[in-house]
């Protein structure tokens, strides 16, 4: 990778994981769906600064926050906005990948600090479904309290902290070819979330 300003900021964002387990199973090279559960506003971050440190790779992640629609900010944050139209952002998403990137999404549209992982969004596996990539299932923990006001949220944005797990890729290839509809969406959904629940210690109940 050539030179990036945004390199400097590793020591910055490194340090938001205090563990990172199965980074080997994020590939070095190539394209690949990153699929990870949301405990708080710092995942990204550490995720970022993680994957930048260890495979000196930039992952993108498909964010819902207006502010990261702004061109500086996407930028910095190599954010893909989660447009009004959806469809918009799965083009952009797939125009991302076919360069050879990573793009993470966080299919329970905010954060989730429940023992649970209940009802998600079906973007990652519409994405995985259409251009057949390896899906990395990733887990997080919270190891700082969970905010209960704003500024506890402020807060947790600039110093919470967390665990990662990163495990194999979810092999989704008996589903491919079929008709996309609901029934088929929801049982590749199940099968990614179970893995990514696993690893976050939580259970999906779907």
């Amino acid at each position: 990778m050539a030179f990036d300003l945004r390199t400097l900021l590793v020591p910055l964002l490194r340090w938001r994981a205090t563990s990172a387990e199965g980074l080997e199973n994020i590939p070095k090279t190539g394209a690949a769906i990153l699929v990870a559960n949301h405990v708080g506003l710092q995942d990204p971050q550490a995720l970022f600064g993680v994957v930048l440190a260890h495979h000196q790779r930039m992952p993108y992640f498909i964010t819902k926050w207006k502010i990261f629609a702004n061109p500086i900010v996407r930028y910095i944050a190599n954010t893909i906005p989660l447009y009004p139209d959806r469809k918009q952002t799965l083009v952009e998403a797939t125009s991302i990948l076919q360069r050879d990137n990573l793009v993470c999404l966080y299919p329970e549209g905010g954060v989730n600090t429940q023992p649970t992982i209940g009802k998600v969004k079906t973007g990652a596996a519409r994405l995985a479904l259409a251009t057949r990539l390896p899906v990395i299932p990733i887990g997080f923990r919270r190891l700082t309290p969970v905010p209960q006001t704003s500024a506890d949220h402020r807060q947790d944005m600039l110093f919470g902290r967390v665990q990662l797990r990163v495990g194999p890729p979810v092999d989704l290839s008996a589903w491919y070819g079929r008709t996309v509809d609901r029934p088929l969406l929801d049982k590749v959904v199940a099968q990614i979330m179970t893995r990514v629940a696993e690893l976050a210690g939580k259970t999906y109940t779907g």
